[in-house]
Parts: C-alpha cells; sequence; structure tokens
C-alpha cells in the first residue's frame, strides 16, 4: 500500500459513537443534575423544613376613645391577674357628661311631676265644678218645692178673699204667676238634675282614668327610662376610662405615660398572656397536600436552641385560605411566593423568644401515609 493510500485510509477513519460521547459527559452530568432537581423539586422528599416564628399571645390594653392618660399602674416585667387595674385615664369630660345627664334627667322628673299636678288639678276641679251645679240644683229644687207648695196654699186663702172683693186683683195674679213659673220650673228640674249628675259621673270617671295613666307614667315613663338608659351607657363608659388586664400575664412594653393624650385604639400597654408559645409557619402552595391537622413536626429555635433543643410538634391548625409568604419566610428571597398559614403546638414546653424565627421539619405523606400523626 502506497503512503498516499495509507494517508487517505488514516483520514477517512471514524470512532465509534460510545467513545466521542465521553467528551461530551459535562453536558450529561448538566442533564442529570437538572432532571434530578426537577424530581425533588415536584416529588419532595421525606421530609419538608419551612420558616417560621415562635408568637405568644399578647393582650394591647389600649383606649376606646382619645383620652389623656392620668395614671400607669404597672411597670415591664410586672405579673398582672385579670382584673388588675393597668392604666387610668382622665375622666373629666366624662364625668362633666355624666353630671349634665343627671341634671337632664332631674329636670324632666320635675316636669313630668308639674304636668302631673297641673292634670290633676285640672280633672280635680272639672269634677269639683261639676258636683257644684248639681248642689246647687238639687238645693234650688227644694226651695223650688217649698215656695211652690206655700204659694199653693197662700192662693188657695186667697182666693176666696178676692170673690168677695176684699183684696186688689193684682195681688193674686202676681201669687199666682209665681206658682205657674214655679210649677214649670219643678217640672225641668228631675231633667236638669239627672244631667248634672252624669257630668258628675263622667268627670269622676275622667279623673280617675287621668290618676291611673299619669300613676303608670310615673312609673314608667318613656323619657325617664331613655334617661336612665343613657346613664348606664355613660357609667359604662366611665368604667371603660379605667383599662384592666382581661388575663393573666406579664407586661412586656409600655408605650404610653402619665400625661400622654392617646387615640381610639393605640396601645398603651403590651401584656405578654400566660398561654402556651405556638408555633407558626406558612407552607408553599405546592406542597398543600403533604400536610394536615396531627402532622407531626420538629421545631428547631434559632435563638433558644441551645436551651430548648428539638422541641417536638404537631398541626393544630390550617389557614383555609392561600396568602402570600411575609418575606421573611419566603425560602425565596425577591420571589413572591404564596402558601398557607400553619400553626403548631409545642408537645412540651419549652422556653422560647416571642418573635423569634424557628426551623420547622415536617413529615411528608407523599410517599405514603404518614404513621406518626395524632388523630384529631
Amino acid at each position: 500500500m502506497s503512503n498516499s493510500q495509507k494517508a487517505e485510509y488514516i483520514t477517512k477513519y471514524q470512532r465509534p459513537w460510545w467513545k466521542n460521547a465521553l467528551h461530551w459527559w459535562p453536558l450529561l452530568v448538566f442533564i442529570v443534575i437538572g432532571l434530578f432537581a426537577i424530581l425533588l423539586y415536584n416529588r419532595g422528599g421525606k421530609y419538608r423544613v419551612m420558616s417560621g416564628t415562635a408568637e405568644r399571645v399578647v393582650e394591647t390594653i389600649a383606649s376606646l376613645e382619645p383620652a389623656r392618660i392620668t395614671s400607669i399602674h404597672v411597670k415591664v416585667g410586672d405579673t398582672v391577674k385579670a382584673g388588675d387595674v393597668i392604666a387610668q385615664l382622665d375622666t373629666t369630660f366624662i364625668d362633666a357628661e355624666t353630671a349634665v345627664l343627671r341634671q337632664q334627667i332631674h329636670q324632666s322628673q320635675l316636669e313630668a311631676q308639674l304636668e302631673k299636678l297641673t292634670l290633676e288639678r285640672q280633672f280635680a276641679a272639672a269634677l269639683q265644678e261639676a258636683e257644684r251645679l248639681l248642689r246647687e240644683n238639687e238645693l234650688q229644687y227644694k226651695v223650688d218645692q217649698v215656695e211652690h207648695h206655700a204659694l199653693l196654699q197662700e192662693i188657695a186663702r186667697l182666693e176666696p178673699l178676692f170673690k168677695q172683693q176684699l183684696i186688689e186683683t193684682e195681688l193674686i195674679f202676681s201669687k199666682k204667676s209665681r206658682e205657674e213659673i214655679l210649677a214649670a220650673r219643678l217640672k225641668l228640674m228631675p231633667e236638669n238634675i239627672d244631667a248634672f249628675k252624669r257630668e258628675v259621673a263622667r268627670a269622676s270617671s275622667l279623673k280617675h282614668s287621668a290618676t291611673v295613666r299619669l300613676e303608670k307614667m310615673n312609673v314608667s315613663s318613656t323619657l325617664e327610662e331613655g334617661g336612665q338608659e343613657a346613664l348606664k351607657l355613660m357609667q359604662i363608659r366611665g368604667e371603660a376610662y379605667t383599662l384592666r388586664a382581661q388575663r393573666e400575664g406579664q407586661v412586656a412594653e409600655i408605650e404610653g405615660s402619665p400625661g400622654d393624650i392617646v387615640d381610639s385604639g393605640i396601645p398603651i400597654v403590651s401584656i405578654l398572656v400566660d398561654a402556651p408559645i405556638r408555633i407558626v409557619g406558612f407552607l408553599p402552595e405546592s406542597n398543600l397536600s403533604e400536610i394536615s391537622v396531627g402532622t407531626l413536626a420538629n421545631i428547631y429555635p434559632s435563638v433558644s436552641g441551645n436551651r430548648a433543643g428539638v422541641i417536638p410538634a404537631h398541626v393544630t391548625q390550617i389557614s383555609p385560605a392561600v396568602y402570600s409568604l411575609p418575606e421573611r419566610v419566603s425560602p425565596i428571597r425577591g420571589q413572591l411566593v404564596r402558601g398557607r398559614r400553619v400553626t403548631f403546638a409545642l408537645e412540651r414546653e419549652a422556653t422560647l423568644v416571642p418573635g423569634e424565627t424557628v426551623s420547622i421539619e415536617i413529615k411528608s405523606s407523599l410517599f405514603g401515609p404518614a404513621p406518626d400523626s395524632i388523630p384529631n
């Protein structure tokens, strides 16, 4: 074989493909790592770790309306019980409003009593007038009867004398005229007396009804009831100016001082309530199906780790909705991550610093049912 033929044979020679693939091993490794990362991201592992915070129930002592602080009865670190006075607000304005309201109620009571007396006097005067007219008519009826009887006797005595022309005509005629008038009056008088009796009965009934109504108004006056209700509300407002602790705990922070004017809802004193610390974490949206109430977890404190160690816990609550995770617990800085709020209860007592960040290690149910779950 000539030299030219050997050179052509060497130039046309091609190495097997499996030998050339060795030059591409970095790309193959990158592809394998990428596939493995995708698998881990989608499938997860036996454990999931997320960030959370140690929370303790904090009671905020604040005013319900703008007021001035007159005194604070606690200091930081004090232990308080439910009902203890924490702070006192200035009640000058509420006391003045209460005094004005009391004066208005008293004035309304006096006016109601005056109105009652006026009405009672009016009905009593009407009854007295009707009784007076009845008495006068009854008396006049009796007087007219006596006079009529006397005139009849006088006329009977004078008629023989008149026939004998012993007396003047005017005398006998005046007597008879008077007798006819009295007879006509006596005929109408009984009907008039009955009318006056009915008027007396009506006036008496009206007086009795008015008295009953006035007594009821005196006992349950709408105005007085409204004033008393308003006074009770003012008393409740006044009691709210004395700020008291609702639960036992320890004073953590005092943000106000005597003389300060605070708006409604602005914290004056914060109290750490004597209640177990709970752990609150945020589970990313992609892992929502991997945790349930009762799932066990391990808590790794960031500040109290040396003292508290690893703390066992279990899930007690999962938020029903999905929220955007706060930046401090987001696994990817600078990127919006959505998840659910998960609350854990510690299975043993541990002293944690309220607000410290903790790592939460939870078991995943992706590879089968979690045998360590606590029954609901």
